[in-house]
């Protein structure tokens, strides 16, 4: 299993760098504006916000909602298909960039997905980078490794990686320039997009870092609540069957409960066959299911039981970037 514990030295989203909250604020009325912040200016809203969140969560909560509902963050779509698109661009050339090789050890098929593997991409998925750097810093601050590992982790980071590719084709004469810039520009957005509702919700939040022929959509989002309570909500848009929501509740070390949300009959039906499996593989895995249900999409909306949580989790790396 991943480990799971707590880790409250969770601050590092970089103020003024995260495009993500660019995009709202500039999009936001000033009424909104008003109720988010008392500065004026735009980048004094930025500084506001990231570093007094703690202390503000009203804020949070009135600017998580701007960030869900708008249009720009909502079209970002999946970011595995612009990986792929990325890709495609790359491919075009007769001399592959570095970056070629980088994303296609990324962009890993979910048939061939590991538990070991699963938590490494979501460690370099880009969203924990900043997190990753604070975290190395600390623990080997005066050590002569500091640099190599540093620069090991710069590596295998995915928003590492598009910021050197960024800045290097921008800087060439490469035939797909345009097109390479527009979706390094929006794999990066998509990452910073995670990263402010990771900071907002107070919570982890990460999109599925693999491939996946039926996925539209997807993310996760992990948080630990004040009884030792872990919950990860699982929200998938399929091309089949539409929504798929699940909500997994871990207590007690091992007890599990699941709850899935679904409008497709099909899937549903599908989902019931299969359960039984599903049991067997938990038990295997030595986590006793205690509840498995399934729901009508339409009743999801229910009251989040770790809403006003201020605890986190932390995946065996930092929590928020």
């Amino acid at each position: 299993m991943i480990n799971l514990s707590l880790n409250k030295n969770l601050d590092i989203l970089m103020p003024n760098t995260n495009r993500a909250l660019a995009v709202v604020l500039q999009a936001a009325t000033p009424k909104e504006l008003a109720a988010v912040s008392q500065e004026k200016d735009l980048k004094s809203i930025l500084n506001s916000l990231l570093k007094g969140s703690a202390q503000n969560p009203a804020s949070d909560k009135t600017l998580l909602t701007l960030v869900k509902n708008n249009p720009t963050l909502k079209d970002l779509g999946n970011v595995s298909a612009t990986i792929r698109d990325l890709l495609t661009t790359l491919k075009a050339d007769k001399n592959p960039l570095p970056l070629t090789d980088t994303l296609k050890n990324f962009l890993i098929d979910i048939k061939e997905l590991t538990e070991p593997l699963l938590k490494q991409k979501i460690e370099n998925s880009g969203v924990f980078l900043e997190s990753k750097l604070k975290k190395e810093i600390v623990s080997q601050a005066g050590k002569l490794e500091t640099s190599l590992n540093i620069k090991e982790l710069l590596s295998g980071d995915l928003k590492s990686v598009l910021l050197k590719a960024g800045d290097e084709i921008a800087k060439s004469s490469h035939p797909n320039q345009t097109e390479l810039l527009k979706n390094i520009d929006k794999l990066s957005l998509c990452i910073d997009y995670y990263q402010l509702l990771s900071h907002l919700s107070n919570s982890s939040c990460v999109y599925l870092p693999f491939s996946w022929e039926q996925l539209e959509e997807g993310n996760i989002n992990l948080k630990k609540d004040k009884e030792d309570k872990f919950y990860c909500d699982i929200d998938l848009k399929l091309k089949e069957y539409g929504e798929l929501k699940l909500r997994l509740v871990l207590y007690e070390k091992n007890q599990i409960n699941i709850h899935i949300h679904s409008d497709s009959n099909d899937l549903k039906e599908i989902i019931k066959e299969n359960i039984s499996l599903l049991r067997s593989a938990l038990i295997e895995s030595h986590i006793t299911p205690r509840e498995i249900r399934i729901f009508d999409a339409a009743k999801k909306n229910i009251p989040s039981p770790y809403e006003n949580s201020s605890q986190m989790i932390d995946v065996g790396f930092e929590v928020k970037a």
